[in-house]
């Protein structure tokens, strides 16, 4: 058996699957520092993107319908975003992230400006249809499905809310000015802090950012992404579940958890927060209250 392969098997992923990947995406997907993307080096051709559907599959985390399902989305980079579905016991079945959504927070995450293609094991459903309206430019969106590409106009041709400008976007919208109202010189603090300000809330005004630290040291940052339907909103919480989950360090035990969010917003999610973190982990939350520096 082929180093590559056993090195696959412990990094969660099934032999079979592992077959069928490059060496050189396996040794990438391995390393401690993997954060859930490729870069375009390896998936400029179709049949490499198609592989990388597979594999993003592997990462759903599916404990109530059993339903894999995995995503790609290609950046302007050209550097290519794996997205997979997750479900959380313990609170309602709309808590979930689906595989489209979490291939764009992805990208998001990792500074991409704008997705060009979207790749997907599954059609999408209309919560997912919905959320990628927040892209600039989204009617145009190429999405790919078992070799079948159309675009998000075609799968959407009546679409609810209004079009995203240019440097409006999920992707490409300036970043908040906040501030902590309790000093507190914790580095997560900041940390989450730093993430809020990040955050895409167009409608609520309520930035929100919350950090998952490990017992390796390592660092997970969410924020909240938004929609005009509101449903497919994504909390800060799952955000950082998200990066957690589509990286090398998806198994290894949590050790803090902070969420910073406004003092004076109109919505909030802490006991969400707290309550899908209690069936994850016996972690409480910190919460950081800010304000705007406006």
């Amino acid at each position: 058996m082929a180093q590559d392969w056993i090195d696959a098997a412990r990094s969660g992923m099934g032999l079979k699957i592992a077959r069928k990947l490059d060496a050189d995406i396996l040794e990438t997907l391995v390393r401690p520092q993997f954060t859930g993307y490729f870069e375009h080096k390896f998936c400029r051709e179709e049949p490499a993107r198609e592989k990388l559907i597979t594999l993003a599959r592997e990462f759903a985390v599916v404990p109530i319908s059993g339903f894999q399902v995995g995503a790609l989305a290609i950046g302007k980079s050209g550097n290519a975003y794996l997205g997979a579905n997750m479900e959380f016991t313990g609170v309602p079945l709309h808590a979930g992230l689906h595989a489209e959504q979490s291939a764009v927070i992805n990208a998001w995450m990792h500074g991409e400006p704008a997705v060009e293609a979207l790749y997907v094991s599954e059609i999408p459903c209309g919560h997912c249809r919905q959320f990628l309206l927040e892209l600039h430019a989204a009617e145009e969106l190429p999405i790919r499905v078992r070799g079948v590409q159309k675009n998000l106009a075609e799968l959407m041709p009546e679409p609810f809310g209004r079009r995203r400008a240019k440097g409006q976007g999920l992707l490409d919208s300036s970043p908040s000015e906040v501030v902590k109202i309790h000093p507190d010189d914790g580095n997560q603090t900041q940390r989450a802090i730093n993430a809020a300000s990040r955050s895409y809330a167009p409608y609520s005004k309520s930035p929100e950012g919350f950090i998952i630290e490990t017992i390796n040291g390592q660092h997970f940052a969410g924020r909240i992404a938004e929609s005009f339907a509101f449903n497919p909103s994504v909390p800060a919480v799952t955000t950082a579940l998200n990066q957690m989950n589509l990286s090398a360090q998806r198994k290894v035990s949590i050790s803090s958890c902070t969420q910073a969010r406004l003092a004076t917003a109109l919505t909030q999610s802490t006991a969400f927060s707290e309550a899908l973190m209690r069936g994850i982990c016996n972690v409480p939350v910190k919460s950081v209250l800010m304000e705007s520096a406006h």
